[in-house]
């Protein structure tokens, strides 16, 4: 009596949790996630019992990660599981420590990140709504205790989320020994895992050695420390919030780039301002993987300290890269500085190579229009009788000197760059303007000390700087 008493009570947990956070809408398609093991099968049985009250129909998936020499078995068996419950079976084979020595990841990470994708490609190709994995209490406790011990910020405090976008998590209110309770009452077969109680893994320690501990001195432990998740998360929810009204201030989108203002972010206590930089990382990434804090305040560091200039690598094919006030975390692409000689002969628009970028040079009859002042830096003009064709256009060189406009000795065209505040992404496009090996025009910057145009001058060479918008 007291097993049926328990079952029952089971299944109005799980039965609550679905309704009070609203996990399932009537005609729903709901992919589980089934591993073989005693909390995806339990999973599976309960949804069986529930489908019909929730409207809702069930596809089995389970992915074979190739990592342990029995995961043909467990295939097979999760197969024939749902033949034996009448859920079609959907399943793949994917070699998941090569793909970790491609990416240079470990293999708990990437098994992460290849079965997070094989469910939700398996949900868009069934057309399903949700995806229900079979995490629990002790699931959660776990989690916390090993973001503990590896230091976590608030976030990573609030355990394993009942929903996060399409996936659902039913059983998160029930301990193992409920999940177990569940099987044993339905007298269903399972597989078991060995390597689970193997203690070499951070985790596994935790699950067989740790909380065991706990346990014998604080029996009743999982109702305060679940009590206290649900706390963490209330404030957590409230910083996001904060976090998401400043969202749209701070961060703008353009194509596959995420421009961050850099002065509104500074301005922001470090609780909001992280949390606007992990949306938009997982805005990238998906939100399947896993951003660390050392990764986030990297990018808060950068964003604050005095230096105009950084540039960070981060994971998952992205960079950051602060210039001059303007922030931006994008897919990174190597940066290659275009190679180029051009030889000009006569007066002509060139257009400088790989670049919406233009030189026109233009002979022009004294007098003209009075020139504009010599910083100008769209036009210059100089004597065309003091300097005369060919010129050259190339890209800027480390090393490159010029003596500028009001100057007697020569300066760094790298200083130049940096006191006209030229952003590094276009310090490779705007092209030097030569005259045999000198240095005439820094093109958009500033032009060089001789050549100037004097009461006596009978011809002026225009040169423009000409940018496609």
């Amino acid at each position: 009596m007291g097993a049926i008493s328990d079952k029952i009570d089971n299944l109005s947990v799980i039965r609550q949790t679905l309704i009070s956070h609203e996990m399932i809408q009537a005609g729903d398609g709901i992919i589980l996630a089934v591993s073989g093991g005693p909390d995806s099968v339990a999973l599976t049985h309960v949804m069986v019992e529930l489908k019909e009250e929730f409207d809702c129909w069930l596809i089995i998936a389970h992915l074979d990660h190739l990592i342990r020499a029995e995961s043909g078995k467990e295939f097979e068996f999760v197969k024939d599981f749902a033949e034996s419950v009448g859920i079609e079976f959907y399943g793949e084979h994917v070699d998941v420590p090569k793909i970790a020595l491609q990416k240079k990841i470990s293999v708990e990470q990437a098994g992460r990140i290849v079965r997070y994708d094989f469910l939700e490609a398996a949900r868009v190709k069934f057309g399903a709504q949700k995806i229900a994995t079979a995490h629990n209490a002790d699931d959660v406790i776990e989690t916390l205790f090993f973001r503990l011990f590896q230091g976590s910020s608030l976030t990573g405090l609030t355990g394993i989320p009942f929903k996060r976008g399409n996936i659902i998590r039913p059983l998160l209110r029930l301990g193992k020994s409920q999940v177990l309770d569940i099987l044993t009452d339905r007298n269903k077969d399972y597989l078991i895992d060995r390597t689970n109680m193997n203690i070499e893994t951070d985790r596994n320690f935790i699950r067989n050695r740790v909380i065991p501990a706990v346990l014998e001195r604080f029996p009743g432990f999982r109702t305060p420390i679940l009590r206290t998740i649900d706390l963490v998360r209330e404030d957590e929810e409230f910083l996001q919030t904060l976090a998401n009204k400043s969202y749209s201030q701070c961060i703008h989108k353009v194509g596959d780039i995420f421009e961050i203002d850099v002065l509104k972010m500074n301005s922001l206590p470090a609780s909001v301002s992280s949390r606007i930089v992990r949306s938009v990382l997982f805005d990238f990434s998906g939100p399947n993987t896993r951003w660390s804090r050392f990764q986030i305040d990297g990018i808060l560091n950068a964003l604050g300290i005095p230096k105009k200039y950084a540039r960070l690598k981060l994971p998952h094919g992205l960079t950051f890269v602060k210039d001059y006030g303007v922030a931006r975390i994008s897919r990174f692409k190597e940066q290659i500085t275009p190679k180029y000689c051009l030889r000009i002969s006569k007066p002509a628009c060139v257009q400088i190579p790989e670049s919406e970028t233009y030189i026109d040079f233009k002979i022009l009859e004294a007098p003209i229009a009075r020139p504009r002042s010599p910083i100008d830096r769209e036009k210059v003009f100089f004597d065309a009788d003091k300097i005369l064709f060919p010129f050259f256009l190339r890209p800027f060189e480390p090393g490159d000197r010029m003596i500028p406009w009001g100057r007697n000795n020569p300066v760094k065209i790298k200083k130049l760059f940096i006191d006209a505040k030229i952003p590094h992404v276009d310090r490779q496009i705007l092209p030097m303007v030569l005259n045999g090996s000198e240095i005439i025009w820094v093109s958009g910057v500033k032009r060089c000390a001789g050549y100037g145009i004097e009461a006596n001058t009978k011809h002026v060479l225009e040169i423009s700087l000409l940018r496609k918008v």
